[in-house]
């Protein structure tokens, strides 16, 4: 602005205020009726719209979906074009520049003229600004909201929003290999509690699913959800789950229906997902679901990763079979390569195929081109296809875990074992998860966690097997280790250790629990359930160490079998009680054992449930026959379901060898079904030594 146009602008202003405006009425009216105006408006919309408020605030409703006031959207949807570390730009740099200029604007723009047309720039920046305020909360309140938003209509997410969000957020971070439905189902790391309880098995698969693959669960609700629940599908056949997604409406199930052709509507990554979410790649559940009815709980393999990776790939070819033409006669083979062409046409096959091919390859009949090349293939024997080519079935993240999950189980006997050792040997006195608890040998005395961070990383290995195997008597702890007089070999201690150093990594607990010092009331039943029973039997009948309700036992004096309990046995595990218990608690032990009924207990020659068949079921039948994974609804994991759990009613019936089941499938005799175990045949004296339970009555000793 020039001198000139400064004294012109002074001038005019000059003339304009002599002319004068009454600030009342005439300002005060303007501003009322602007204040009506607006005021109006508010009452319209409050009206005509509402603003309702929300309920009060739930922390532990997890579905909640936070969203931000209306005004407020262009924000946050600017946030989203910054993920990550460049969230800072999009929540501080951006806004700051903004109001930096707003602060600046009166010193950068000095010109007189006031109409926004001779303003350009600061005319077109404004513009700008709103277009994109406009356009930014156009598309905040056009786009999907939040996944928590759609858990009503997905039954998998709003199963993980309810019960696994408030925790863990919208997403988990899940390391290869490692068996997620088992920490779902047992609740093993701080804070969670075991799910099993209030969620069924197939609901803890979906989760798993969902977990693992959350992509995945999406596409099962637009594609597959309008007929089917995630719970019927999740873990079921990989061949039929591939088959019906790659067939379409040519899948047998789906001929009468309109189904799409999923191989085209759906990219292979999302065909990928999709299969992760049924069969997630949960390298144990995996293991199970479609290895171990060959190979049992593991797979001897001391090879590179890559190498199984490529067996389990490819499938086949890696097994020798023996040749069946000593053994078969001519019209035997002839038979058996008929019903392998086509077992329709060939049901005189079909019993020399149970008899002597079942064993290996199941109910899955081997394929073969035509007549020559199988009856070639079985009277020669030689390596020929007993594995799927999985590489066709799985997709690549399923491979990967598999194949990291076998290479673990493949290298000594791992934490797996050793979670079941500690269970039956220590959580007793440590807890279930190593937090300690009062000591039932001392009154007045509190076991300090042995699964913390600071225990864990204060000990190395080599101390740890040192206390198993040796124990501290001075605490009540027996020794555990063979060449002490205890019940575990190296390798089992070792399986300890690997299970206790597991939880360095997450520790269960942080600090011991509040638990009360005042004397310890236990009577002489608890305090031996508690001591005395991991090697005498919960009944005393006998276990690792002898009968206390033998005859010969009971011939003793009274002060014998309390001098027995105070000073212990040197040359077993027997520590001297009397350096921790009272006088008091060992003739309670002494009176409670007094009172049980005479009983030979496991005299020589009778077999011990407890000593030999747990053993045989936990190395030969636990894999499949477990609470996760139960076939044929048969459990081996605890007595009463040993006996009484399965399909076809109770498996053992006891002194009835002929007509229980379970000698049926273990001699190979059941009326359907095939041999038991499938692979890793149980040696002849372990087979005759559950035969011999089962005559003796099937005994809990």
């Amino acid at each position: 602005m020039n001198e000139q146009e400064k004294q012109q602008y002074l001038e005019e202003y000059k003339k304009e205020k002599e002319k004068g405006v009454y600030f009342f009425p005439d300002i005060i009216f303007k501003d009322a009726v602007i204040a009506l105006v607006v005021f109006l408006i508010l009452v319209a919309m409050a009206y005509f719209i509402g603003a309702p408020l929300e309920e009060q605030a739930n922390p532990s409703d997890s579905t909640y979906n936070p969203r931000p006031e209306w005004y407020f959207l262009f924000l946050f949807q600017l946030l989203k074009y910054f993920p990550g570390e460049l969230e800072v730009v999009g929540v501080v740099v951006i806004p700051s520049l903004a109001i930096l200029v707003l602060l600046a604007l009166p010193f950068l723009d000095k010109k007189a003229d006031r109409h926004f047309t001779k303003r350009k720039v600061v005319t077109i920046g404004t513009a700008i600004g709103i277009v994109g305020i406009i356009l930014l909360t156009t598309l905040s309140i056009l786009e999907a909201p939040p996944p928590a938003d759609t858990a009503l209509g997905d039954k998998t997410a709003e199963l993980y929003a309810v019960n696994c969000a408030g925790c863990h957020g919208p997403t988990i971070n899940v390391p290869t290999g490692m068996n997620l439905h088992e920490i779902i189902a047992q609740g093993t790391h701080e804070g969670m509690p075991p799910w099993s309880a209030d969620l069924t098995n197939d609901q803890i698969d979906a989760l798993v699913g969902f977990i693992l693959s959350p992509g995945g669960s999406v596409i099962f609700d637009q594609q597959c959800g309008e007929c089917h629940l995630a719970t019927q599908l999740i873990a079921d056949q990989p061949f039929e789950l591939k088959d019906a997604l790659q067939l379409g409406q040519a899948f047998v199930p789906h001929t009468d229906l309109e189904i799409p052709q999923w191989t085209t509507i759906l990219s292979p990554e999302e065909q990928t997902a999709l299969l992760n979410f049924l069969i997630a790649p949960d390298g144990q559940r995996l293991f199970v679901t479609n290895c171990s009815s060959c190979h049992g709980s593991s797979v001897a393999f001391a090879g590179e990763a890559e190498e199984l990776r490529e067996t389990i790939g490819q499938g086949g070819l890696h097994l020798e079979m023996p040749g069946w033409r000593e053994q078969l006669s001519e019209a035997e083979l002839t038979s058996l390569a008929s019903y392998v062409v086509d077992p329709a046409q060939s049901p005189d096959g079909e019993s020399l195929y149970q008899a002597n091919c079942v064993a290996c390859h199941f109910e899955r009949v081997p394929q073969a081109e035509d007549l020559d090349s199988a009856f070639k293939i079985i009277s020669e024997g030689g390596s020929h296809e007993t594995m799927p080519v999985w590489g066709d079935i799985l997709t690549e993240e399923q491979i990967d875990a598999l194949v990291s999950y076998t290479i673990q189980s493949a290298q000594g006997t791992g934490a797996d074992v050793g979670r079941q050792l500690y269970v039956q040997n220590c959580a007793s006195c440590h807890g279930d998860f190593g937090e300690g608890g009062a000591n039932p040998s001392l009154a007045g005395d509190i076991i300090a966690p042995i699964s913390t961070a600071e225990y864990l990383k204060t000990r190395d290995n080599s101390t740890l097997t040192a206390i198993i195997a040796q124990g501290q008597p001075n605490f009540g702890m027996s020794p555990f280790g063979l060449s002490f007089g205890g019940p575990l070999d190296e390798s089992e201690i070792e399986a300890l250790v690997a299970y206790m150093r597991s939880w360095e990594s997450n520790p269960p607990v942080d600090v011991p629990p509040e638990i009360s010092t005042d004397t310890l009331a236990l009577s002489g039943a608890e305090t031996y359930q508690a001591l005395c029973a991991q090697c005498h039997g919960s009944t005393a009948e006998g276990s690792f160490g002898p009968s206390l309700r033998s005859a010969e036992f009971r011939e003793q004096a009274r002060e014998e079998i309390f001098s027995t309990i105070n000073i212990g046995h040197a040359a077993t595990a027997m520590i001297a009680w009397g350096e921790v218990l009272s006088a008091s608690q060992i003739d309670q032990i002494v009176e409670f054992l007094l009172s049980l009924p005479v009983s030979e207990g496991s005299a020589a020659g009778e077999v011990s449930f407890a000593v030999q068949i747990v053993p045989a079921f936990d190395t030969y039948c636990l894999a499949c026959h477990n609470e996760s994974f139960t076939q044929g609804g048969w459990l081996s994991d605890s007595y009463e379901n040993v006996i009484n759990s399965g399909d076809n009613g109770p498996s053992v019936i006891p002194g009835d060898v002929e007509n229980s089941l379970l000698a049926q499938l273990l001699l190979g005799t059941a009326p359907s079904g095939k041999v038991m175990p499938p692979v890793s045949q149980m040696p002849d004296e372990i087979i005759q030594a559950i035969l011999d339970w089962i005559e003796a009555g099937a005994p809990n000793n």
